[in-house]
C-alpha cells in the first residue's frame, strides 16, 4: 500500500512540474519509423502528402532525418521543435487519425513519441527563429548515472563555453529526456552543412582555453568525471541527413 501511494505521490508531482512550474520550458517531441522493406517510396510519399497537408503552418511544423550510420540505418526520425506546455493540450486528433490510416500501414517498425526538453546552457549557435534546420547532424545519446548526473552536466555547459570562446562554425544542441523512456538519458545534436569544414585557427588549444577559463587542471578534472559518469556502453553515436521532401516548408 505504501509502494502504491509513493507511485501516486510521484505521478501527481510529475504531472505540476510539467503543466505548471516549466511553463516556459522548451521542448522537443521525436518519433523514428523503420519503412516496410518494400515500402519506402510509399512510407515517403505518405509521410509527405501528411506533412504538406498538416504541418504546413510554422505552429505545427515538423521535419525529417533518415539515419545514414550504424545499425539503425534507413529509420527515420520525426522532429518537432520549440515546444510549450500549452501546445500538448492542442486538439491533433484528426491528424493522428489521418496518419494511422494512410502512413502507418507502411511502418514495420516504430518508437512512440519521446518529449525531450531542451538544455541552454548546453547549447551552442543556436536559433530559435531560424526555419532551416542542418543537412546533416551527428547525434550522440548518453545514458548517464543517476548520482553523476552533475558532472556530466558541467563539463558540457563548460565545452559550450569554449565553443563560444572558439567561435566554432557548428550548432549544437543539448537534451534531457522528459517523458518516453529513463530520464536520466541526455543527446546532444551537432549539426553542421558540409563534411569539409575549415576550423578557425587558435594559437591556444582548447585543453590551454578550458583551464584558463575554469582553472588550472580543470580540463583533465572534468574529462575524468566525465568519463566516469557515462554507464558502460552508454554512450552512441549516428550521423542523420536532413530529407526535405518529409519537412515543412522543404517540399518541392
Amino acid at each position: 500500500m505504501k509502494k502504491q501511494v509513493l507511485i501516486i505521490l510521484t505521478f501527481c508531482l510529475s504531472t505540476v512540474v510539467f503543466g505548471q512550474r516549466n511553463s516556459n520550458q522548451e521542448y522537443w517531441n521525436t518519433w523514428r519509423y523503420t519503412p516496410k522493406t518494400d515500402m519506402v517510396q510509399k512510407f515517403e510519399s505518405a509521410v509527405a502528402l501528411k506533412t504538406k497537408t498538416f504541418n504546413s503552418s510554422p505552429e505545427l511544423g515538423i521535419f525529417t532525418y533518415k539515419v545514414i550510420t550504424g545499425p539503425n540505418t534507413g529509420v527515420y526520425e520525426r522532429v518537432e521543435a520549440n515546444k510549450k506546455p500549452a501546445d500538448y493540450d492542442m486538439d491533433r486528433s484528426v491528424e493522428g487519425a489521418y496518419w494511422d490510416k494512410n502512413v502507418a500501414k507502411y511502418i514495420g517498425k516504430e518508437e512512440g513519441q519521446k518529449r525531450w526538453t531542451r538544455l541552454k546552457n548546453g547549447s551552442y549557435n543556436f536559433d530559435p527563429e531560424s526555419t532551416t534546420p542542418s543537412k546533416y547532424i551527428t547525434r550522440t545519446v548518453y545514458d548517464v548515472k543517476a548520482d553523476k548526473i552533475m558532472h556530466f552536466r558541467r563539463f558540457m555547459s563548460r565545452v559550450t563555453e569554449i565553443m563560444t570562446l572558439r567561435e566554432m562554425d557548428v550548432n549544437v544542441l543539448l537534451f534531457r529526456l522528459q517523458s518516453g523512456g529513463n530520464r536520466n538519458q541526455f543527446v546532444r545534436v551537432v549539426g553542421f552543412s558540409s563534411y569539409e569544414r575549415v576550423m578557425k585557427s587558435s594559437e591556444t588549444t582548447w585543453e590551454d582555453d578550458y583551464n584558463k577559463l575554469f582553472g588550472w587542471g580543470s580540463w583533465s578534472e572534468d574529462i575524468s568525471n566525465l568519463d566516469a559518469s557515462i554507464e558502460m556502453y552508454g554512450e552512441n553515436a549516428e550521423t542523420l541527413q536532413l530529407m526535405p521532401q518529409l519537412s515543412s516548408g522543404m517540399m518541392n
